[in-house]
């Protein structure tokens, strides 16, 4: 297991391997682990309510109640919320595989994600949608949409934001967050 810690600005920005154990050849998550150094209060993942998605090995919740979250949220293309007595499961809507999700779809899904974690008084997230990247790097424009907009809105409540990715693409999301770090 891989970790790194940036400081961007007052947002402080954990990067993570190994706490998502998935099988890869069937893009099947198997356990979710949490982090042995920080907490948090909310956590993202995608509105996916199939048995090996994130947001059903995460947290055990009712079936019909992930079901009826993720529908709501898919069909309306909004952010949708499960609290648990833990934390706050936020769904974004999920995203076809080969649809274009760039930077400003990125930053305007990390907005609405800021809006809910200032209703809710969450000041440290973890994403998840990241953990299962396949292939080639092709997700640094949604990483600088989300990174920007959590460190530019000045009434964002975060203050850590933990990022699970895969170990083969640890070093180059570290590169991309450390360019970051130095440059604000």
């Amino acid at each position: 297991m891989l970790k790194e810690k940036f400081k961007i600005k007052s947002l402080t920005v954990v990067v993570a391997t190994g706490r998502i154990e998935y099988d890869e050849e069937i893009a099947a998550i198997k356990k979710v682990h949490d982090d042995d150094e920080y907490e948090f209060d909310a956590v993202t993942c995608a509105a996916r309510p199939v048995e090996f998605s994130i947001i059903n090995n995460l947290y055990k919740l009712d079936k019909q109640e992930v079901v009826a979250a993720c529908e709501d949220c898919n069909f309306s293309r909004r952010i949708g919320v499960l609290t648990t007595d833990k934390y706050h499961l936020i769904l974004s809507p999920f995203v076809e595989r080969h649809t274009f999700f760039g930077k400003e779809q990125a930053a305007k899904l990390t907005a609405d994600v800021i809006d809910e974690c200032q209703f809710l008084g969450c000041d440290s997230l973890r994403i998840t949608q990241f953990a299962m990247m396949r292939g080639q790097m092709p997700f640094y424009d949604q990483f600088k949409g989300i990174l920007e907009t959590l460190y530019t809105d000045k009434e964002s409540p975060i203050t850590l934001v933990y990022f699970d990715v895969p170990e083969k693409f640890f070093d180059e999301v570290c590169t991309l967050f450390g360019s970051y770090q130095k440059m604000v």
